[in-house]
């Protein structure tokens, strides 16, 4: 009996010691969370601190953004001389700095899939006092890039930036314009200021005719077979001087096209414009055939041959032509026109054979347009524009044997180098010289080069900022990224 209650009360006391080991275990590690809790809880507030005085610095004047329904164009200021690191000192080796963000722009490859840098289009303008860098990503990864810009703390010091595009204003294949300016707000706490598309473009244009040398092209001695490229010379033209630059005629080809008479810096007006553009060519292309790319249709209008669907002159007239007239036997009379004579329109008719005719279409209409209004308004110089000529050479060698054939080689038909980037530019111009940043960052002289400009740290947007310190994300990473 004794000894059933000395062993009872052995294993009292041993329960008793478990109990109070727990216990102390239990308290030493919630006092372990309680503590990191209250260091986080300091080191974001902390964090928010520096977050406030970071954004009243604001660089995101050294940035222009055009979000396009496939591409969205950046264009980014690099001052020269340091310029950027005097001004914010210390802080430029600051995680998340203005230099580190330049590190990674500057490192973007020429090709890659989600987000590139095209060097060649590298603008130093020493009335800027630095160089504008040229960069685009897919519209469709936006998601993945703020995920990005966010993890990088790339979104410190940048308050606002402006932007514009067709695709910042209605809702598109990725994100409408509120869904991009929501998603820049919520995860990086930058504003996106909407800047007027026209304006931005006419801003941007006149600023690189003002500034880049050997900026515009043509192609002269055209011929055009019924397929292939066929035959051209690209030529630069010469660069005029401010006083020879207007008036021009802008033909900006989207969806539909504008035309516009430039008479001035700031002096424009929409003159023209016509619903047969490239949204008409993309979307008889869908609706005839079975291309389902615009990249894809452009391919295939190089290996189509438009004759298999275009109606000839000497097709009625045999191979004489037209002498009477003129015209050669060649000489496109009826578009399509070989589809409305046969009993089955698609009988021997590819694919290609159709974007080819298409794209002959609409170009030739759109020639003869534009040629029309330049006579209109008194001008020979007729420049071309638009996401429709983005990486387009069959289109733009066929606009420009347009405007030759129905000029009478009178005028030429003339496109940019920096075709695709005047609405992002545009909108750096405006936020800059509202900014007077001229003020407050030295201008280099013409000589000196151009050298990377150093920045600082800081916070980024509020929340957003914490949680990316908590945790962080987002699946667009490069091999550029990782090598600074």
């Amino acid at each position: 009996m004794a000894l059933a209650k000395a062993l009872g009360g052995a294993q009292l006391q041993q329960q008793q010691r478990h109990e109070v080991f727990w216990a102390r275990v239990f308290a030493f590690g919630a006092a372990c969370v309680a503590g990191l809790l209250v260091a986080r809880k300091r080191k974001l507030r902390r964090l928010h601190l520096h977050i406030l005085t970071a954004k009243a610095n604001d660089f995101g004047r050294y940035f222009g953004l055009d979000v396009g329904g496939t591409l969205a164009k950046l264009v980014y200021f690099q001052p020269a001389g340091g310029g950027i690191a005097r001004h914010l000192g210390r802080a430029q080796h600051e995680e998340g700095c203005l230099h580190h963000i330049e590190a990674f722009l500057l490192a973007l490859p020429p090709a890659d899939r989600t987000a590139q840098r095209d060097e060649r289009l590298e603008l130093h303008v020493p009335s800027l006092g630095g160089t504008l860098h040229f960069c685009s990503f897919q519209s469709a990864k936006m998601g993945a890039v703020t995920d990005f810009v966010r993890r990088r703390f790339f979104h410190r010091y940048i308050k606002k930036i402006s932007c514009t595009g067709g695709g910042a204003y209605k809702a598109s294949a990725a994100l409408s314009y509120a869904c991009y300016s929501r998603l820049f707000e919520e995860k990086l706490g930058i504003e996106i200021h909407k800047a007027d598309e026209l304006e931005a473009l006419i801003k941007g244009l006149n600023f690189v005719l003002q500034h880049a040398n050997d900026e515009c092209y043509t192609f002269k001695n055209v011929v055009l077979d019924t397929k292939g490229l066929g035959q051209a010379d690209k030529t630069i033209s010469p660069t005029l001087a401010e006083d020879e630059l207007y008036p021009f005629l802008l033909v900006n080809i989207g969806s539909g096209v504008s035309i516009l008479k430039v008479s001035g810096e700031n002096e424009y007006e929409r003159v023209s414009g016509t619903s047969l553009g490239g949204g008409t060519f993309w979307g008889l292309c869908k609706a005839l055939s079975k291309l389902r790319e615009f990249d894809e249709a452009m391919d295939a209008s190089v290996a189509g041959d438009s004759n298999a669907v275009d109606m000839t002159v000497g097709d009625i007239y045999g191979t004489a032509g037209y002498s009477h007239f003129n015209l050669k036997p060649e000489t496109v009379a009826s578009s399509f026109g070989k589809m409305g004579a046969r009993p089955e329109p698609r009988l021997g008719t590819r694919d290609e054979d159709l974007a080819r005719a298409l794209l002959f279409m609409i170009t030739q209409n759109l020639g003869q347009v534009a040629y029309l209004n330049a006579r209109r308004v008194s001008t020979k110089r007729i420049y071309f524009c638009g996401n429709f000529l983005r990486r387009n050479e069959i289109a733009s060698r066929q606009l420009a044997y347009a405007i030759d054939f129905w000029s009478r080689s009178q005028m030429e038909a003339q496109f940019f180098l920096h075709e695709g980037f005047f609405g992002a530019l545009g909108s750096f111009l405006g936020q800059f010289y509202e900014s007077n940043l001229q003020k407050n960052i030295p201008a280099a002289s013409p000589t000196s080069e151009t050298t990377s400009g150093d920045g600082g740290g800081g916070g980024g947007g509020g929340s957003a900022d914490a949680e990316a310190a908590a945790s962080g994300g987002g699946e667009f990473d490069t091999q550029a990224c990782d090598a600074q």
